[in-house]
């Protein structure tokens, strides 16, 4: 699976650079909170955009990472609960059957 993933980032990054590299000389206009910009470089705004797009992913990555953390803490605690309760039955004396109280039953049926 990482394979596939690796690939495709690959793709991407070249598609970028191909792109990227064709669109040297265009200029572009970008209006951001009501901020004109004139004649910004194409391949300027693309890594802006690309740089932002990181920030984000880096932000999501490191959300899901702790609630991993989370969960792995919390399965382990449940493991080791689930651990000590096998022990316990394991170590729990087999009982024998006790005659003196199935003789006793037998005679109250019998009356």
């Amino acid at each position: 699976m990482w394979i596939i993933r690796y690939a495709v980032a690959a793709v991407l990054i070249v598609g970028l650079l191909g792109f990227s590299i064709q669109n040297t000389s265009q200029k572009v206009q970008i209006t951001i909170a009501a901020k004109h910009f004139y004649d910004v470089p194409l391949i300027f705004v693309i890594y802006i955009a690309f740089c932002i797009g990181l920030l984000f992913w880096f932000a999501i990555s490191i959300i899901q990472y702790f609630k991993m953390v989370s969960q792995l803490s919390e399965q382990k605690k449940r493991n080791r609960i689930l651990t000590q309760e096998i022990t316990t039955l394991r170590n729990l004396p087999l009982e024998e059957p006790d005659e003196k109280a199935e003789s006793g039953q037998d005679q109250e049926e019998g009356s």
